[in-house]
């Protein structure tokens, strides 16, 4: 596999990774369902209008998380304003295709007459990776053509079907030659192989085989789809600096019993965190010498962010706020 060198870089924080990612457009936010791509999503969206840029996160997830994130009750299909400069929507695949059969018939009348009609929406779900290509082509025409926002943040489709999703142009490029719909994707296609503008943040847990399959899909991404790598995201560090104090054999009778639980406890944090930061050390080891893609050499190295692990979750945007303010430890590596 290939794509990895790592080499500790300290001027690479993780706040001039943000600064280099508020210069994108559309920053496509993937990976497996629970590594915490919806935090990450809105984490990077906190971070970019803090730098002054006005953002939308974008989703397509079911449930409200994102928005209870970012301190508000509910998600609607329509940008709402979490904080300054800040905006979340749910991007639903019916509403998509419409507001894109609006674009192409110029008539949003029209539009709506034809395809919020029951008959013709349920003919339309029968059509294979139309509503992927809705979704898709949603995001990017506000993000590029429209530049509704400085910056999209699309908290996209888990890594199983993000390569599916970003193929969809490359797809109908090779079946189709005259209509708007490859005119489209042709300007889709060009928009993705355009590091300049559109990016992916993959996030994964810090074990080795979930950052070998994230390394893999990132491989996938830069050299099948011609994707960039704007960041790497290993999330959920366990804190380091704790001693394994817990003896290995049992206390004896003399041992207190609160100290013994304290002194256990300790020992639990302490040797998980000893094994993650063993798993992400092999994980980068196993990659050293292994950058001979030229494709990811033309697009340099992506950084590897970490982020610490919080127990207590997220209530809210304050807990969000305070989560990025604490990000002054130094980038892991490079990609």
């Amino acid at each position: 596999m290939r794509g990895f060198a790592p080499s500790m870089d300290a001027s690479r924080s993780p706040e001039s990774v943000f600064d280099a990612l508020a210069t994108r457009r559309m920053l496509i936010v993937s990976g497996k369902g629970g590594v915490g791509r919806t935090t990450v999503a809105a984490l990077l969206g906190l971070a970019l209008a803090r730098r002054g840029r006005r953002v939308l996160v974008a989703t397509v997830g079911q449930d409200d998380r994102l928005a209870w994130m970012l301190g508000l009750p509910t998600l609607s299909d329509t940008p709402v304003a979490a904080s300054r400069g800040l905006y979340v929507q749910r991007v639903v695949p019916h509403v998509a295709i419409r507001e894109y059969g609006a674009l192409m018939l110029h008539s949003e009348r029209v539009a709506s007459a034809v395809f919020d009609n029951g008959p013709m929406r349920r003919l339309l779900r029968t059509i294979p990776g139309l509503d992927d290509f809705a979704i898709l082509g949603k995001v990017w025409h506000e993000a590029i053509r429209a530049r509704s926002f400085d910056a999209i943040v699309f908290d996209g489709p888990a890594t199983g079907h993000l390569r599916y999703t970003l193929g969809i142009p490359q797809a109908i490029l090779r079946t189709l030659t005259v209509g708007p719909l490859p005119r489209e994707a042709r300007l889709m296609q060009d928009s993705l192989e355009d590091p300049s503008k559109v990016q992916a943040v993959l996030v994964g847990l810090p074990d080795r085989w979930p950052l070998t399959e994230l390394g893999e899909m990132a491989t996938s991404l830069r050299e099948e789809l011609h994707v960039g790598i704007g960041a790497v995201v290993v999330n959920g560090l366990w804190p380091t600096g704790l001693p394994e104090l817990a003896p290995d054999s049992p206390p004896d009778s003399t041992t207190d019993p609160a100290a013994a639980r304290v002194l256990a406890a300790t020992t639990v944090v302490a040797r998980q965190a000893r094994r993650q930061r063993e798993s992400v050390t092999a994980w980068l080891a196993a990659e050293t010498g292994l950058r001979t893609s030229s494709t990811a050499t033309a697009r340099g190295p992506a950084p590897v962010v970490a982020l610490p692990w919080r127990f207590q979750g997220f209530a809210g945007l304050p807990d969000l706020e305070q989560l990025l303010a604490g990000l002054e430890r130094p980038v892991l590596t490079d990609m």
